[in-house]
């Protein structure tokens, strides 16, 4: 939720877009499902809903794959970010069979990263939320790219500075790295899954 709520932020700061942000998280909080239903266009938001046909989707959690119909929502030709455990060459063959179907069907655009494995490398455990982050704004354009890192490295200042130096540190870090480890992915044109 703070990266999204950060990214909110972001563009309604740095762009000419309104931007609003709508959360539903579990009560539970740690482990538990977030929503985030981001919205931004040229015209003001004055209403807050659920996004129900999305030109982007992101899934932080690559067991929830098997729990939700995370891409129920995702429109045709919309983009899939997907954290997952597996190298881009693998990670089709790990893809249950339906979300694979409405990959091929509604022909989305799939970009995979192994955010865990990246924030572990840098000293951050299971801290994704900057990668993610630093993900959407790489894949969706809605900043210049060079210019998006700026505004994150901003927020990162500002958000875990009074945390100390190193942490700053290493979530730069995490962003300077992100790019390098982001893959978008050949979608095969069939269902190749027996999951």
């Amino acid at each position: 939720v703070s990266a999204n709520k950060s990214a909110v932020k972001i563009i309604a700061e740095e762009t000419d877009l309104h931007a609003q942000g709508y959360f539903v998280y579990d009560s539970k909080k740690s482990g538990a499902m977030t929503v985030s239903h981001l919205r931004f266009g040229p015209r003001p938001i004055h209403a807050t809903y659920l996004v129900k046909r999305a030109s982007f989707v992101a899934c932080h959690q690559f067991s929830f794959l098997e729990r939700q119909d995370v891409l129920e929502v995702a429109a045709p030709g919309a983009t899939f970010l997907l954290n997952a455990p597996y190298g881009p060459g693998e990670v089709w063959g790990h893809l249950p069979r339906e979300v694979q179907q409405v990959i091929v069907e509604k022909n989305l655009q799939l970009h995979v990263i192994d955010a865990h494995h990246l924030a572990r490398t840098l000293g951050m455990k299971g801290r994704i939320n900057t990668i993610m982050q630093t993900c959407f704004f790489a894949i969706s354009g809605v900043l210049p790219r060079d210019e998006a890192i700026a505004r994150i490295k901003e927020s990162i200042k500002k958000t875990y500075g009074k945390r100390g130096e190193a942490v700053v540190r290493k979530n730069y870090a995490a962003v300077d790295d992100t790019l390098a480890n982001l893959y978008q992915m050949q979608v095969p044109a069939a269902v190749t899954s027996t999951q």
